[in-house]
This record gives structure tokens, C-alpha cells and sequence, in this order.
């Protein structure tokens, strides 16, 4: 049967080895994710002081390591959740070396108390550290998933009778980077279905999911952001509910709507409808591709278009300043889904990697 002591030192070598792998996660995420010189030299500082400061008990360290019991901790069948993303992740790993630095600083209490205020110092460093490295990582994430080509709509009446996830899977294979769901007339309960569906599939493909008009139903979804109308739930509110790291898109038709847009704290806005487009009932009337020029002059929030864009037209949009492309029946109309998305990313990617035109005036 093991003492009492056993189990302290035992304690002790769990806690410096779990701070240890958690300081390492951190301070990787923050040299190959964030490329910042300055966090991942931090991090890996602070794992250098935590061995430092077991090296200075050497007796301590040695009987930790000699009571170690790796075959017959009971915690080698406990069962770990998955991490959603690297934000999750960071997230976890440095609460971790947080908890575990206490648990040294209250387990060295019972062992040698001149390290208690030194495993402290490193529990509290964390502390300040978290904030701006979460800020960092919120910001790379926002980017990520804004960092997309095509941007799929989903619209059951256009789909010839296939259904969300199918529509889905094949936009996704033909390089679709961002899907909406979008239904005005499905009830609230058979949406909330479909849009857990759709975050499951969407989050394995790495791949941003964005649902119309509901933010009830994003966040109950787990979904990445809502996209809101002019006559949805308006901006400010939204942002209140669904806190500073939500996607929020809005749609805007004039070059007022998208700094008002802006100001209200939306993540991105849609501009449109370029040109004619019967997917929406009562939509505005066109406002043209101009209007893409005269917003990107006074917005530099990032930006989808929509509204009639075909492959034979998807070139003027692109020369005004486009980069994400939104389109709902040529792509989810179109008898191969996959090739008709594919097309059009490949469209887009050619135009960025060919010699670009200067933007008009």
C-alpha cells in the first residue's frame, strides 16, 4: 500500500510534468500559429524557470521521480473532450499550467514552502499572459475564417430536390471555404436540426459556418456567425448577445449601410445584389458592380458579394476589388455541384495569381 508521502510526490511529478507539457503547447501555438517571437520566447522562459526551480530541490525532484507510478495512475483511463480549435486549445493548455502550478504551490507546502512563492510568480505570469494571447488567437481565427474564395448559400427550393448535407458535402469537395443556411419559410426546430447537422459536417472540413437571419439558432448551433439583413436583428444588439469574437455579416446596398455596418460591429459585410437575381423575393434592385469600388474606398472591413454572379460575369466583380465571391443557384442549382464550385474557385485563384488590373477609378 502506498504512504501518504508517496502520493505527495507523486502529485508533485504529475503537476511539474503536466505544467511543463501545457507551457510547451502554448509556446508552440504562439511560434508556428501566431509566428510571434516574443510570446513563444516567453512561453518557453517560463518552462526553462519550472525546471529551474525543480533542479534547485534536488531531493524533492529525485523522490518525485522515484515514486513516479505511470502504469498504475488511474489517469490513464480517463477520457479526454476534443478540442473545437487552436483557440480551444490554447485556452485549455495554459488553464492547465495555471491549475497545475497551484496544485505544486499547495502540494510544496506540505514538502519545502521556499518553492510556494516561486511556483506562484509562474501561476500568476500565465495569468497575464492569457489575455493577449487569446486576443492574438481571436484575431487569427477571425481572419482564417474569413480567408475564403466562395461563399455558398444554401436554397432548398433551388436544389433539385437534394437536401442541405448533400448540397454541402459537394460544394465543400469543389472548394467552397464558407456555407450559410439559409430557409425564410422552415420552422424554427427543423432549422435548429439542419444547422446542428451542417456544424458538424462543416467543422470536420474545417470549413466556416454562417446561418441567415437567426441568432438564436447560430449560437444554440454552435455555428461560426450569423448573417442579418437590413430589417433582421440589428447589429449592436447582436453583438451584445453573441459577444466580440461572433461572426456578424450584414447585407448592405449602399455605401451608407456598410459604414453604418461597420460601426455597429459587424465582422464583414455583403454587398449586393450586384445584378438581377430572383433567389430573393422583394429584393432591392440591383446596385450595380460600382458600388463594390465606392465601398472598398471608404470600408476596409472585409467583404462578400452577391447577388446574380455567374462565371460569365464573376470577372468584373473581381476587378472592382472582390475577393469573396457569394452565390447560391450557380452553384446549389447546378446539376454537378462540386464542378460548378470548383470552377468558380479555380476562376477566382487564376484572376489572384495572374497579373491583377489596377482597381478602377
Amino acid at each position: 500500500m502506498k504512504t501518504i508521502d508517496s502520493g505527495l510526490y507523486r502529485l508533485l511529478d504529475a503537476n511539474a510534468d503536466r505544467a511543463a507539457e501545457a507551457l510547451r503547447v502554448a509556446g508552440d501555438i504562439a511560434r508556428f500559429v501566431l509566428d510571434d517571437p516574443g510570446l513563444a520566447r516567453t512561453w518557453r522562459t517560463m518552462r526553462g524557470e519550472l525546471w529551474e526551480i525543480l533542479s534547485s530541490f534536488p531531493a524533492l525532484q529525485q523522490r518525485a521521480v522515484d515514486n513516479r507510478d505511470s502504469a498504475g495512475d488511474i489517469g490513464r483511463n480517463f477520457k479526454t473532450g476534443r478540442h473545437a480549435d487552436l483557440l480551444h486549445l490554447a485556452r485549455a493548455n495554459i488553464h492547465r499550467a495555471e491549475e497545475s502550478f497551484r496544485v505544486l504551490e499547495e502540494a510544496c507546502r506540505c514538502a519545502d514552502l521556499s518553492a510556494v512563492p516561486r511556483f506562484a510568480r509562474l501561476r500568476y505570469q500565465c495569468y497575464e499572459l492569457e489575455p493577449a494571447m487569446l486576443a492574438r488567437l481571436e484575431q487569427w481565427s477571425l481572419e482564417r475564417k474569413l480567408d475564403f474564395h466562395l461563399y455558398v448559400v444554401l436554397g432548398r427550393e433551388f436544389s433539385k430536390g437534394r437536401d442541405f448535407l448533400e448540397v454541402t458535402e459537394k460544394a465543400i469537395a469543389g472548394g467552397a471555404g464558407c456555407i450559410q443556411l439559409r430557409d425564410k419559410e422552415m420552422p424554427k426546430r427543423e432549422l435548429l436540426a439542419w444547422a446542428c447537422r451542417l456544424r458538424d459536417l462543416t467543422r470536420e472540413r474545417g470549413v466556416t459556418f454562417i446561418l441567415n437571419d437567426h441568432l438564436d439558432i447560430a449560437l444554440a448551433a454552435g455555428a461560426d456567425g450569423v448573417h442579418l439583413g437590413q430589417d433582421d436583428f440589428p447589429i449592436p444588439e447582436a453583438r451584445r448577445v453573441a459577444g466580440p469574437h461572433f461572426i456578424i455579416g450584414a447585407s448592405t446596398h449602399s455605401v451608407d449601410q456598410a459604414q453604418k455596418a461597420v460601426e455597429d460591429g459587424a465582422s464583414y459585410i455583403n454587398i449586393g445584389p450586384i445584378f438581377p437575381t430572383g433567389t430573393k423575393k422583394g429584393a432591392v434592385a440591383p446596385v450595380g458592380p460600382d458600388l463594390i469600388t465606392e465601398v472598398t474606398r471608404v470600408v476596409s472591413l472585409p467583404f462578400t458579394v452577391m447577388g446574380g454572379i455567374k462565371l460569365d460575369n464573376v470577372d468584373e466583380v473581381l476587378r472592382r476589388g472582390a475577393r469573396r465571391i457569394a452565390v447560391v443557384t450557380a452553384v446549389v442549382a447546378a446539376d454537378d455541384i462540386t464542378a460548378a464550385a470548383r470552377a468558380f474557385v479555380t476562376k477566382i485563384q487564376s484572376y489572384f495569381e495572374g497579373a491583377k488590373p489596377s482597381r478602377p477609378d
